[in-house]
Formats: structure tokens, C-alpha cells, sequence
């Protein structure tokens, strides 16, 4: 992700042509969320912004994605900006869903309890591995799975 909207943190350091090729990319991954005037809505917003952060204080707390986010919608130009303010609204809440590492860790210390301190590095993997991502797991359909195995490993001989 960091890749695709690299363009809404690092704009300041980046070229003008940097900044048009950043910008076609992500018009081509959200071509339902973005129109194909975005480039030049995205440098008009810049623009406003640099002007808006003379008069505001430069300190930046939380990140200039968010603190651009909030300059739009509190001096009530968000209507102005459409497509920045999609794309800037995406990349917030995409930020907030990304806790996959930390999720791995607390399951990883559910898996590695006491009974099953003597698991291979192999198998503990495979189960962390099945813990973390457990939505998939849950909308297999294993009646098939099971079937095709019970058919392979029958022990039944026919005559």
C-alpha cells in the first residue's frame, strides 16, 4: 500500500513527473473511485495545502495525510477536491486495517502453550498459519476435501 499512495505522504520530495506517474497508478487501481481528472485536482490541492500550512502551524502530529484530510473537511473544501479527498479517505482507513503482524503474534502465543511446547517449527508454522487466517478456513467447504480423501485412502477392496 505504502508503494501505491506513497504519493499522499511524500509529495514534497518527489518531481512533477514523479508525481503524474504516482497518480496514474493509482487512478488504474481505483478506477471506480477516481476520475481521470485527478492529476491536476491532486497539484491544485497540494497547492492549497502549502498555502493553508503557512497559515497553520507546520507541526504536524498525526501524520500529513490525516492532518490534509482535516484541513479539508474543516475550511469545508472537501466538495472542491472529490477525488483527493476519496483517495486521501481510503488511504486513512486501509492504515487502520493492516494489524495482521500483530495479530500473529498474539496468536502465535495461544498456539505455543505448555501442552504443545514439543510441536515441530514445521507443524507450529502451519497452525499459526491456519489461526491467523481463519476467514478463508471458515468458508471452505471441506464435505468435498473429505470425500476425495476418504475415497483415496480406502482400505476397502472391491471384488
Amino acid at each position: 500500500m505504502q508503494q501505491r499512495c506513497g504519493i499522499l505522504t511524500e509529495f514534497d520530495s518527489m518531481s512533477d513527473e514523479h508525481i503524474q506517474i504516482a497518480i496514474e497508478r493509482l487512478a488504474d487501481n481505483y478506477p471506480k473511485d477516481l476520475s481521470f481528472e485527478f492529476y491536476s485536482e491532486f497539484c491544485q490541492c497540494i497547492c492549497w495545502y502549502k498555502e493553508q500550512s503557512k497559515e497553520y502551524s507546520r507541526k504536524v502530529l498525526t501524520g500529513i495525510a490525516q492532518h490534509i484530510f482535516r484541513l479539508l473537511h474543516t475550511n469545508g473544501v472537501y466538495t472542491a477536491f472529490p477525488n483527493t479527498e476519496v483517495i486521501f479517505r481510503i488511504f486513512l482507513s486501509l492504515m487502520s486495517t493492516k494489524c495482521s503482524g500483530e495479530r500473529s503474534f498474539s496468536q502465535l502465543a495461544r498456539i505455543k502453550n505448555v501442552k504443545r511446547s514439543t510441536m515441530s517449527h514445521e507443524s507450529l508454522g502451519v497452525q499459526a498459519l491456519l489461526c491467523i487466517e481463519r476467514e478463508p478456513l471458515h468458508e471452505t467447504d471441506f464435505t468435498s476435501v473429505t470425500d476425495e480423501f476418504a475415497a483415496i485412502k480406502s482400505r476397502k477392496v472391491t471384488i
